[in-house]
């Protein structure tokens, strides 16, 4: 398994995966359970993302070829300019914990089904500690109250729960994370 920043070639790839983890087939109930990405992307947007602070993958064989098996987006918190993202990134800044420029934001974060549950959730999330912890003293996130897969995955994470908000009749957790932090609890359960 390797982990690496995605690149242009990767752009179709990674749409496709965060598209098929939006859980639009399945009811609330299973979304709830099995857990969903939220929001939607396309390749100007995920461009973007990959300018910035990145969109990091993994990669296996599959057949003799590479594929894509899991997919975790950053971007500098500044770029936030609408939605969840922005309203988490707010809160953030209101709470005084950090600056617009120690911050970025972490997610969305999709894991193709094959490869749940084998800890790559967590290898992409050290992955990520590790290559920005110089230039970011704070990750944050958010999860939508009806995605219990993904709340609890973040909690069984060393992240704090840093405030909720409501959007568009949603209901959103916002969790931060020290980089270093989390790769200090990393090494010593190791």
């Amino acid at each position: 398994m390797q982990i690496t920043k995605s690149d242009h070639h990767d752009i179709a790839e990674i749409l496709s995966i965060l598209s098929g983890s939006r859980g639009d087939n399945l009811t609330a109930q299973q979304r709830g359970e099995e857990g969903f990405t939220q929001g939607t992307m396309d390749a100007e947007l995920l461009a973007k993302f990959q300018s910035g602070s990145g969109v990091f993958v993994s990669r296996d064989e599959h057949e003799g070829q590479p594929v894509i098996t899991g997919v975790a987006m950053t971007t500098h918190g500044s770029l936030a300019k609408h939605g969840p993202a922005q309203a988490a990134y707010n809160a953030i800044l209101a709470s005084g914990v950090a600056t617009a420029e120690q911050i970025f934001l972490y997610g969305p974060v999709s894991v193709r089904k094959a490869y749940r549950g084998t800890g790559l959730l967590t290898k992409l999330l050290l992955h990520i500690c590790d290559a920005l912890k110089e230039d970011f003293a704070l990750g944050v996130a958010f999860v939508d109250k009806e995605n219990h897969k993904s709340l609890l995955i973040h909690r069984h994470y060393p992240m704090t729960e840093a405030g909720e908000f409501s959007l568009n009749g949603r209901e959103y957790v916002i969790f931060s994370f020290e980089p270093r932090h989390v790769l200090a609890c990393y090494q010593h359960r190791a």
